[in-house]
């Protein structure tokens, strides 16, 4: 750090790279399962389709197809997060993941239109379908397995902070939904309300789409540098505690993936020496990545403060 000042270890500590890397690791493992688990599925329910050729099950089978490719799109971004910095993508690869994020509120958005399609193009009656009971039961196999697969992305997707991991176990949710509604399809089937069919295929469709709007606001806010503001003030009452800091004149950051970085203007007495005024960016910045994601960068600027007299910079709207 130079008075004018950066904090010249601005970077990540050793500690929070292993953190990240642990982190990332466990993102892995659980889009491993979720492949294995819904490619299972899906064989099962490719099965039982060829013996009763239900369009309703057919749409489903898509779904889950689907959801096995968008769990190898965060896949493979979660594999792109671990490569180091370059001098093109300097500030490394993390926003590789919210993009994958994208893909996937996509995917789902796709699922929808599809969905509401089939349904719109079933009102007028549904064809004779072979081995109702068999169709029960892949509606079964489907909901079981994209729910329980679902279930475990989500929590694994919050405990590591991945928006895309989440917003994949959202869409695996979403199909468990269409899986339902292929149970309920069949129950209309064998009890004589074909139109059962179509009435849960629009539900469904509208389900999915909204479950589309609600991720993809996620992943939006993100890719535009939306910051948290409850984690601004967090970190702004931080820096208030920190012997040598005066008040913090800038903050900004945005949010990459898992990560945060951080940029922030801060006043400190004018009289400090330049040693005094480093020791003090530097418990600032520990502070602070302490209290933000793993991996997470903070960059320190120092501007000399005397009291009654105006900042030498001032924050920028």
């Amino acid at each position: 750090m130079d008075t004018g000042q950066h904090s010249h270890h601005a970077g990540h500590s050793h500690a929070d790279l292993a953190t990240f890397a642990t982190s990332t690791g466990a993102g892995v493992r659980a889009l491993r399962i979720g492949v294995a688990g819904l490619a299972l599925t899906t064989l099962v329910q490719v099965v039982l389709y060829s013996l009763s050729g239900s369009v309703a099950l057919l749409g489903d089978l898509l779904h889950n197809g689907i959801d096995v490719i968008g769990t190898g799109i965060v896949w493979m971004a979660f594999g792109m997060t671990r490569r180091r910095p370059s001098d093109r993508f300097s500030f490394g690869y993390h926003r590789f993941e919210d993009i994958a994020g994208l893909a996937v509120v996509l995917l789902i958005a796709a699922s929808a239109a599809v969905v509401l399609y089939e349904a719109a193009t079933s009102l007028g009656g549904s064809p004779a379908i072979e081995r109702p009971w068999v169709v029960l039961a892949a509606g079964l196999v489907g909901l079981v397995g994209n729910e329980g697969v679902a279930l475990f992305k989500i929590r694994a997707g919050k405990r590591i902070g991945s928006a895309a991991l989440v917003a994949d176990g959202h869409h695996s949710q979403a199909d468990g939904l269409s899986s339902a509604g292929v149970v309920v399809a069949a129950i209309g089937l064998l009890v004589g309300l074909d139109w059962l069919d179509a009435v849960a295929g629009l539900g469904i469709g509208l389900f999915i789409g909204w479950t589309a709007l609600q991720s993809g606001r996620d992943i939006v806010l993100r890719l535009v540098d939306t910051a948290d503001p409850a984690l601004c003030d967090e970190l702004v009452h931080i820096a208030g505690e920190i012997e040598g800091v005066d008040h913090v004149n800038d903050l900004r950051m945005r949010q990459a993936g898992r990560i945060v970085h951080v940029v922030a203007n801060v006043c400190m007495p004018s009289g400090y020496s330049l040693m005094v005024a480093h020791e003090a960016a530097e418990c600032l910045r520990e502070a602070w990545l302490r209290a933000l994601p793993p991996g997470s960068a903070v960059d320190i600027h120092i501007d000399p403060y005397t009291a009654g007299e105006a900042s030498p910079h001032h924050a920028q709207a």
